[in-house]
């Protein structure tokens, strides 16, 4: 029995080690996802505020369509007097996360894609950058009475898992992203460390690892109802509840839905007329930089947050601009891969862990097996947790903490028990007949 369990703790541990290095079935990606996810939860609270008071969204929604009486996709007549209405407030720079690469107004009486057309004339004679969503695909590029005023910012690729590119190749050549499109105007008005001249020496350098932010914007309260937001409970309370959630995740209650964290503008409201309203927005998006994105339940963009959950796509674009305004091209960014494979730093990091895990058990003795039962666990989550915190101030992604805990609690009961088993005890009877 003992010569089983032996084998069997030396197949668990090259099993562990197979795991780590080669991924079979996604298991280390899916916790390293969760991990990272868990990180950003209990960090949140503590994501700086000032870059937040550059953004804004402007968010077209269901009830924008009902009060117009109106459909989606939503007629030019009607975005054009949107973005004149924008326009007035005079935003530092805009981004438009819709597409228009067909003419849906054929067919239409009174509707054209000139009428858009002319008030992005009015935002380019205005000085005021205007850029529309584009997938690079040949095949959907922007409608050219519309791209003639505006530039292209990319919003769709692949490659990148759940990270934020600078910019990529596509059909139509190398494009920035939408959210580093919107840093360079940053840039041209603010001081910032150098950027890569073009959009090609952009995609050299490493995509985003969002950092989220939680709670709304302290100015949200002029625009909208916030008291259905949920109140954020104290930060200890929070950490056991996410860490509780994130181990007994299909036992656990659904998290609360809560509310964006950048400052959200519905196109209900900006299209009011009261004279102290319109005082208000002007204030609040005056030199902005704003993102137009949709809301609507019959045609969903969404983007997953690991604060949030699901929201418009918009804002994953409004994060990343976050990102880059507040740390600059010092951001968050996965460790650099070695060997010109997907193995990175943090993968040879993982394995040597779980060699010295499984070198300090076959060289411990069985006096102080008791005590190492709780003190080996307990030091493996401090010790990772502690280098997570390491390199969160590096702006590293995070370390594997609960794929490297779950091998952990796998590889060491078996020694254990490996080991009892394998000590006879010295006054144990065979047939009534103690042993001398």
């Amino acid at each position: 029995m003992p010569a089983f369990f032996r084998k069997f703790s030396a197949l668990a541990s090259f099993g562990g080690l197979f795991v780590i290095l080669l991924d079979p079935f996604g298991l280390t990606s899916a916790t390293d996802a969760a991990s990272a996810r868990l990180l950003n939860q209990l960090l949140a609270n503590g994501y700086e505020t000032s870059a937040r008071q550059r953004i804004a969204v402007v968010l077209i929604d269901d009830d924008y369509l009902r009060q117009r009486d109106s459909h989606w996709p939503l007629p030019y007549a009607e975005q054009s007097k949107l973005f004149r209405q924008l326009l007035a407030y005079r935003p530092a720079a805009v981004m438009v996360d819709l597409m228009y690469s067909y003419d849906h107004s054929r067919g239409r009486n009174n509707d054209s894609s000139q009428l858009l057309g002319n008030v992005f004339e009015r935002y380019r004679a205005a000085g005021i950058p205007l850029y529309l969503a584009s997938t690079g695909a040949a095949q959907a590029s922007t409608l050219p009475e519309l791209s003639a005023a505006s530039r292209p910012a990319l919003v769709s690729w692949s490659g990148y898992q759940d990270q934020y590119p600078l910019a990529a190749e596509t059909a139509e050549g190398w494009l920035d992203t939408a959210a580093f499109a919107l840093y360079r105007v940053h840039c041209s008005q603010h001081s910032c460390p150098p950027l890569p001249d073009t959009p090609r020496l952009a995609a050299t350098e490493p995509p985003i690892a969002l950092q989220w932010g939680r709670g709304p914007a302290q100015e949200q309260r002029h625009v909208s109802d916030i008291s259905q937001c949920p109140a954020q409970p104290g930060p200890w309370r929070q950490t056991l509840e996410l860490v509780l959630r994130a181990i007994f995740w299909r036992i656990s209650s659904p998290a609360e839905t809560l509310c964006p964290y950048h400052l959200t503008i519905t196109a209900s409201t900006l299209a009011t007329t009261v004279p102290e309203e319109r005082a208000m927005l002007r204030e609040l998006l005056a030199d902005r930089l704003v993102l137009v994105g949709a809301a609507i339940e019959s045609a969903e963009d969404l983007a997953l947050s690991p604060v949030h959950g699901q929201l418009p796509g918009v804002y994953s674009h409004a994060m990343a601009l976050d990102n880059l305004i507040q740390y600059g091209l010092d951001y968050f960014s996965a460790p650099p891969e070695v060997f010109g494979t997907e193995i990175d730093v943090l993968d040879l990091f993982e394995m040597a862990f779980v060699l010295f895990v499984l070198w300090f058990e076959s060289h411990r003795t069985d006096k102080y097996a008791r005590q190492q039962r709780i003190t080996i666990p307990l030091c493996a989550v401090v010790f990772l947790l502690a280098l997570s915190w390491l390199l969160y101030t590096l702006r590293i992604t995070p370390v594997n903490v609960l794929g490297l805990l779950l091998l952990t609690g796998l590889l060491l009961p078996r020694q254990r028990q490996a080991s009892h088993r394998a000590a006879p005890a010295p006054n144990s009877l065979v047939k009534g007949v103690p042993h001398a």
